[in-house]
């Protein structure tokens, strides 16, 4: 059901015959394991920047990063449909960030953030545009609703659970060869647990990050008939430290979150 369900998600990337085709047979010099270096390495900057979109989101709600009885000044207006809508921003890395937020204590809608009866926030956000690192030029669109819980009183420590989808394109120099990579995805971040205060715990605690992934791959000249395309199942795990773990399929890989570097087993 899932393999059905992604084929039909990436049906804009690739035909679906080409999500029925034999996803191990390689195509235009895409290997197996290129295949999977270039879904963690997408993996890795999709995990580090949506942890940054916590971080961020919170200082845009006016959410201290300490337990305090005092409020930082929300960095977006109030619309009166009860929604903060923040203007469009770039982020340090030069993608452009759209954001909006609303706040709830005991299911009712609040205009501002209460430290002590505020008990969880909805946000809606909409990143995109290009980013390069290392060998990989990405042209990214990820959309994303995620809900901040836990904060009434003096809470030791905040949950975001949410979902998501993206779209990137990506273009690899590596393996002596440039290709061309579409990947197309649905992830669900499943209670990423951070500790308080932030300053003294920097990495979640606990939790997932989930992505079910469908990519094409080929290689640069290389006709649309001759890309590859696979499905791929990964999963972000926290453990408080800056090393989380990543699977993508049956591959063990490890996440660097301070400098998103990605290395895999076998």
């Amino acid at each position: 059901m899932r393999r059905v369900r992604l084929c039909l998600i990436a049906a804009g990337a690739m035909s679906l015959a080409a999500c029925n085709a034999d996803p191990t047979a390689p195509r235009a010099g895409v290997t197996d394991a290129m295949i999977a270096r270039d879904v963690a390495a997408d993996a890795a900057a999709t995990t580090t920047l949506d942890l940054a979109e916590m971080f961020g989101a919170e200082l845009a709600a006016g959410i201290p990063a300490a337990p305090s009885s005092t409020t930082l000044a929300p960095t977006c207006p109030y619309s009166p449909a009860g929604r903060y809508v923040c203007p469009t921003i770039t982020t340090p890395e030069g993608l452009s960030l759209d954001r909006s937020y609303a706040i709830y204590g005991g299911g009712t809608t609040q205009a501002a953030y209460d430290p002590l009866r505020t008990d969880s926030i909805s946000f809606a956000a909409s990143l995109a545009g290009t980013l390069s690192r290392g060998d990989r030029t990405m042209s990214l669109h990820h959309t994303r609703t995620m809900t901040l819980s836990g904060l009434a009183g003096l809470e030791t420590q905040r949950t975001w659970n949410g979902i998501g989808a993206r779209s990137d394109s990506v273009r690899v120099t590596r393996d002596g060869q440039a290709r061309r990579t579409q990947v197309e995805s649905v992830d669900r971040i499943e209670n990423v647990v951070f500790r308080l205060p932030r300053s003294s715990y920097r990495f979640p605690q606990s939790g997932t990050i989930t992505q079910d992934v469908v990519i094409t791959s080929a290689a640069d000249g290389a006709p649309a008939n001759q890309a590859r395309a696979a499905v791929r199942h990964v999963v972000v795990t926290f453990n408080g430290t800056s090393k989380a773990t990543l699977l993508v399929g049956a591959t063990p890989c490890v996440l660097d979150l301070v400098s998103g570097a990605v290395s895999c087993g076998q």
